[in-house]
């Protein structure tokens, strides 16, 4: 979430002209389609076990960012939906992954276990960040025309681009680096989808059987 959030604002601004709150509105929505799943899955635990709630939201949360992946070119309303999608299964998954790493440990180690799940949790974002950030400004540069005349500066980043092109004006170059930029961004979400439904496969394989069914869940309740 942390990873598609940074990439998502930082196109929108760079690329689509957004102001710095217009861009937070739009990955909002993510946030906003989470809390509905993250009360909804809490409260059908006990019925349904942890395998569908973890790995149908991370599921979800794939088909949303490949939504984003394929659909910005075609208008805002497809990332909003895409961005949508992608809250509400992953608020399912992440809720529910706290109750079971909660409920799996001996009471006087609840304490602990909620330690290291926050602590994974903020190191997982800072991860995404980091490394998608570093791969969407890679892709820039790997999709650039060797052979475009451009400032020298255009190639260092799209931050560099902009500011070549207030200088200079924006000539023919200009949208060559933003589609080097796009072409990059569709790939970061790429890879987001991709390591989503990995998870999702992985996680249900390890959590067939009772400890992901109802009755595992009903389990830990009693």
């Amino acid at each position: 979430m942390a990873g598609l959030q940074l990439v998502t604002t930082q196109r929108f601004q760079l690329v689509a002209g957004f102001s710095p709150l217009q861009a937070g509105l739009l990955v909002s929505v993510a946030a906003l389609g989470s809390l509905p799943s993250a009360l909804l899955g809490g409260s059908i635990l006990h019925r349904v076990g942890l395998r569908p709630l973890i790995c149908g939201g991370l599921a979800a949360g794939a088909l949303g960012v490949g939504v984003v992946a394929f659909g910005f070119p075609h208008g805002l309303r497809w990332v909003v939906a895409g961005m949508a999608i992608t809250g509400f299964g992953m608020g399912s998954a992440i809720s529910v992954a706290s109750t079971a790493i909660l409920n799996n440990v001996p009471a006087h180690r609840a304490g602990m276990a909620s330690s290291v799940e926050e602590v994974s949790y903020e190191f997982g974002g800072l991860l995404a960040v980091a490394m998608l950030g570093s791969l969407s400004a890679a892709m820039y540069g790997a999709f650039l025309p060797v052979s475009a005349d451009m400032p020298a500066l255009a190639r260092e980043g799209i931050t560099q681009a902009l500011h070549a092109a207030r200088e200079s004006g924006q000539g023919e170059w200009f949208a060559l680096a933003t589609a080097a930029y796009d072409r990059g961004y569709q790939i970061v979400l790429l890879v987001i989808t991709a390591v989503l439904a990995l998870g999702a496969a992985i996680i249900a394989r390890l959590l067939r059987g009772r400890v992901g069914s109802r009755e595992g869940a009903a389990d830990r309740v009693k």
